[in-house]
């Protein structure tokens, strides 16, 4: 691939440079002005700090959002697996030929819902 003219050195040379001597000494000039002013450091160097902690915030209550929302994730998950096989166990009950109050007085499960599950069964669901 072909360089651009003045760059052989890997550098464009100085005529190419976007700032000229007066922006050069303008810039040095400010930063001679923030650097000695003792309190323009200080109030700096607070912000920085400041940003820093705020950082470390966003991404420390992200990281425990994120494990908060794992656990309950693993909880619904369990509490949903629970449920299923208590479906399927009251629907091998009912299949047995179970009352369905027997099978709510052994599994302390709502009667109504074992009626619902019994309509759907008969229902061919």
């Amino acid at each position: 691939m072909k360089k651009p003219a003045g760059t052989e050195r890997g550098f464009p040379e100085p005529e190419k440079w976007a700032m000229n001597e007066q922006e050069v000494l303008d810039a040095i000039k400010e930063w001679e002005n923030l650097s000695a002013n003792r309190e323009n450091k200080v109030l700096y160097e607070a912000r920085l700090k400041f940003l820093r902690d705020q950082l470390a915030n966003i991404r420390g209550e992200r990281e425990e959002g994120l494990k908060e929302g794992i656990q309950k994730g693993i909880e619904e998950g369990r509490q949903k697996g629970i449920e299923e096989g208590v479906q399927i166990a009251i629907k091998k009950m009912l299949s047995k030929g179970t009352a369905p109050e027997t099978i709510a007085d052994m599994l302390d499960y709502p009667l109504e819902e074992i009626k619902k599950i019994q309509r759907e069964i008969e229902r061919g669901h």
